[in-house]
């Protein structure tokens, strides 16, 4: 039978995309092995990483592994989870996996090298994701722009201490009136000579949820039983 990997790759833009989480392409995927009746070896998992970026670790695992013949197929649910650079894409399609006797299929386009059938329309098809990449960048890139001419907030959450607010189709940061009470303190004892140890320390005794806690919760303190504590580098992100 055949040993087969599958990848599964997200971008940081696409997260709250249903048909293209993790898991979604993982259950399309599974599916597919299952009713071709192949072996799943191993499940090769990429998040927040760009489809134009090659240096993600779940695909240089994947690499290494095809190299060591520890598969013989490879299942994603489209060409463009393998990535949007056509050239890169391509070089992997038409000469890595062939090479190494890998059998690549693309669930949702019907993609399946052992058919030898695809070759053309796999080469469109990549070059229509690289496009889109690039549109995509493109339009961010603009309406950041915007943002900052314009005197908005141009970057993703906003920080410990701020919330975010839409004005005008600005992206404003306001302070948060709870959570900027921790920020002032924690910046007192940066300028009183405590070390980021300390600070953490009275944090952690205070039961004071660290800002990604407190992003979720909006609870400033602990009601749970289950408490993440400061370290010093928590501290120093905020000096």
């Amino acid at each position: 039978m055949e040993r087969a990997g599958i990848y599964a790759r997200v971008s940081a833009r696409h997260y709250n995309r249903k048909d293209l989480t993790i898991e979604n392409q993982v259950v399309i995927a599974r599916r597919y092995i299952y009713e071709n009746k192949m072996v799943l070896e191993e499940v090769y998992c990429d998040k927040g990483f760009s489809g134009m970026d090659f240096e993600r670790p779940a695909w240089k695992r994947l690499v290494k592994d095809i190299v060591d013949h520890k598969l013989d197929a490879l299942v994603v649910k489209d060409f463009s989870r393998i990535g949007r650079n056509y050239i890169m894409t391509g070089e992997y399609i038409e000469e890595f996996f062939p090479q190494h006797c890998i059998r690549l299929v693309a669930v949702t386009e019907g993609y399946d090298s052992s058919d030898g059938i695809g070759g053309f329309n796999t080469g469109l098809k990549n070059i229509i994701n690289e496009w889109y990449a690039r549109e995509s960048g493109r339009k961010v890139s603009i309406a950041k722009q915007y943002q900052k001419v314009n005197g908005g907030y141009t970057g993703g959450t906003a920080p410990y201490g701020y919330f975010l607010e839409k004005e005008n189709g600005l992206r404003i940061l306001k302070e948060d009136a709870a959570s900027m009470k921790i920020l002032r303190k924690i910046k007192q004892m940066h300028i009183q000579g405590f070390t980021s140890r300390e600070t953490a320390d009275w944090l952690n005794s205070q039961k004071i949820n660290r800002p990604s806690v407190y992003n979720m919760t909006r609870e400033v303190y602990c009601t749970s039983s289950s408490y993440l504590e400061w370290d010093a580098g928590s501290v120093r992100r905020l000096w």
